[in-house]
């Protein structure tokens, strides 16, 4: 089976899976978190896995520091920066998929409960992006999403005045993570240092590598700070978890990023296709588990919490699999809405 339809289109850069692996940790955390919201709902049972999987919103921050990584790493490799190509490419990239789902959930919303001014209030809202101050009654999981698009459209601008200094860029973490703590901006100033995290990795990507002695105990400790990062998300409220999730989550990253721990293992094929579909599956998985969850409680009648959930887990993987060439893979090609014969001229 050719499975070329199913991976990322990387039209420039050098392609590093084991990002995607660390993408596919991410969605698949937030997946179960979602699904064992769905399943709390709908079955009063308790779960034994249920205090694992409500970690999984913990991925969030992940995506955060990837993004961070990913970007930041981008930048630093530009010769030449254009804040207007930048533009471009974030719009081209993101919106479609975005629009598509938007106005697909808001019609069968309206559809199924009728057409009304707080749905159309709510669209108006998501679309531009600034739900996360009022309402969403469309797609509750695109709050992080906006999040993102703050942090696109401030980075470059940042990045011209600090540059590469780490300590600048540590002290600014420092500085919003303070003020988060004592007023807090929703959505804004406490989640900022999770990017941070990954801009100061891109930077010491660019500086010589240090050789960390005792390989196998250093591996062992870059687990144990995943592992930790997403225990931790348990106490989450507590000032001193605030505190250490990020280090740990930091000390992890530069094992994977840095010293290239676990890439054999990131890299699997299975895990950097999910990952590398980790936008659109971000996107509609809400939805899936939702109406998927509803047809298998109604038909199978399936009791065991843990049984269903991995049902779950493997449907909403494949539906949203299916998806990805017809709604996000057509969209991360470059310049994909110019005609061809404009690019053929161009070249």
């Amino acid at each position: 089976m050719d499975l070329k339809i199913f991976k990322r289109v990387i039209s420039k850069g050098v392609y590093r899976p084991e990002i995607d692996g660390l993408r596919f940790i991410a969605i698949i955390t937030v997946i179960l978190f979602h699904i064992d919201g769905f399943l709390t709902l709908y079955m009063n049972k308790p779960s034994l896995l249920s205090k694992i999987w409500f970690t999984g919103h913990s991925g969030v921050p992940l995506f955060f520091s990837i993004s961070g990584f990913v970007l930041t790493s981008q930048l630093l490799k530009s010769k030449k920066f254009s804040y207007k190509q930048y533009l471009i490419r974030r719009i081209e990239r993101i919106e479609p998929p975005f629009l598509i789902t938007t106005i697909l959930f808001y019609l069968l919303l309206s559809f199924r409960d009728g057409f009304d001014a707080d749905k159309n209030y709510s669209l108006f809202r998501v679309l531009t992006y600034t739900s996360n101050f009022d309402t969403n009654l469309i797609n509750v999981v695109t709050w992080s999403l906006e999040i993102e698009i703050v942090f696109y459209l401030i980075l470059p601008l940042l990045f011209f005045f600090i540059k590469k200094s780490l300590w600048k860029w540590i002290s600014l973490s420092a500085v919003i993570f303070a003020f988060s703590q004592i007023y807090p901006i929703p959505f804004l100033t406490t989640y900022f240092h999770w990017f941070i995290i990954g801009i100061v990795l891109a930077i010491l990507e660019t500086k010589e590598k240090t050789k960390v002695p005792f390989i196998g105990i250093a591996k062992l400790a870059t687990l144990t700070c995943l592992l930790a990062f997403f225990g931790l998300s348990v106490n989450e409220n507590q000032l001193w978890v605030k505190i250490i999730q990020p280090l740990v989550l930091f000390i992890f990253l530069y094992g994977v990023l840095i010293q290239g721990y676990f890439t054999r293992y990131l890299s699997f094929q299975l895990f950097s296709i999910i990952g590398g579909a980790c936008y659109i599956i971000y996107l509609i998985h809400f939805q899936v588990i939702s109406v998927t969850g509803n047809l298998i409680l109604s038909q199978l009648q399936i009791l065991n919490r843990e049984i269903m959930a991995i049902l779950l887990l493997i449907l909403t993987l494949i539906i949203c699999l299916i998806a990805f060439p017809i709604l996000e893979r057509p969209f991360m090609k470059r310049n994909w809405w110019k005609p061809k014969s404009s690019l053929k001229h161009k070249i």
